[in-house]
């Protein structure tokens, strides 16, 4: 049996940094991800790498019709929202894995199973890369009907998926079921057993201290599978660059997002990078010297 399928649906043009993506999923090979999308395939490609390929519009008809709610008028980031409901909709894509989960693109991943171990993905029903919430970047699950069904148990769910709002239904509101608050004893007897650790992924953001107390590194190197940055040399589980190319989340006192700034995101031939590695910083993707 396979151990792990991630699912994380893209629709519109390609980043610039996913023939990256792609090179470092081809190092975990005991993981597989399957990514439905209205765009061809690009030109790096992997043999645990799958590509489900449809519209929006149909792939919001797939969503409405498996989860019984009208999801057509939905825009493309409400997609967040519907991670919770992924594990229902691609079941048939389950078949084999023990467990599944959901990340994002603009990410860079180091030994993945380095780190979630199969006595983590055995002995936990969901495990987070944060300590105090499910983290939408990458959240992983059992391949349970309990685990697959489980944004069903989410309040008054089909109004909330149906807002053309974002509401973080894949990140706080999943969190408040794994960890209901003191009072809901009944619920807190049922939530599922979960594991969240800080892994440190997400730099930029001027939220979460690295361990030893100070802000976050801005030089990562990737190279033959190994995810390093310029204070850790192993157990990164990835990079997940969000606030360097998006202003979308960033805090006022952090300034504005450096990857908008630049003329080129990537300044390197995926290919070279994928045999010589690469660099990952504020300053772009780069080839290592």
């Amino acid at each position: 049996m396979k151990r792990l399928l991630l699912i994380s649906p893209w629709f519109g043009k390609w980043p610039a940094w996913i023939n990256f993506f792609i090179e470092s999923c081809k190092h975990n090979s005991e993981i597989d991800w399957l990514i439905p999308t209205d765009q061809p395939e690009p030109e790096n490609t992997a043999p645990n790498v799958k590509f489900v390929h449809c519209a929006f519009d149909a792939y919001k008809e797939r969503i409405s019709n498996d989860i019984g709610v009208d999801l057509h008028h939905i825009p493309p980031y409400k997609l967040c929202d519907l991670k919770p409901f992924l594990g229902l909709s691609f079941a048939e894509y389950l078949e084999g894995y023990k467990s599944f989960g959901y990340c994002d693109l603009d990410v860079i991943w180091g030994d993945i199973r380095s780190i979630y171990t199969d006595e983590i993905l055995d002995n936990y029903d969901a495990v987070s890369s944060h300590s105090d919430i499910m983290a939408g970047h990458l959240s992983i699950f059992k391949n349970t009907k309990k685990m697959r069904t489980l944004g069903r148990r989410i309040p008054e769910w089909r109004l909330r998926i149906a807002s053309v709002e974002h509401l973080s239904l894949d990140e706080r509101a999943l969190t408040s079921i794994m960890r209901p608050r003191r009072k809901h004893f009944i619920k807190k007897l049922m939530a599922p057993k979960s594991l969240m650790v800080e892994r440190y992924t997400t730099p930029g953001g001027g939220e979460r201290l690295w361990p030893d107390g100070s802000a976050s590194p801005d030089e990562w190197t990737w190279k033959n599978g190994q995810l390093t940055n310029e204070r850790y040399s192993s157990g990164i589980l990835y990079l997940h660059f969000m606030f360097w190319h998006s202003n979308r989340w960033r805090r006022p006192h952090t300034g504005e997002a450096p990857w908008p700034r630049l003329d080129s995101i990537v300044q390197c031939d995926w290919r070279e990078a994928a045999q010589d590695g690469f660099s990952i910083s504020p300053a772009g993707i780069r080839l290592l010297p």
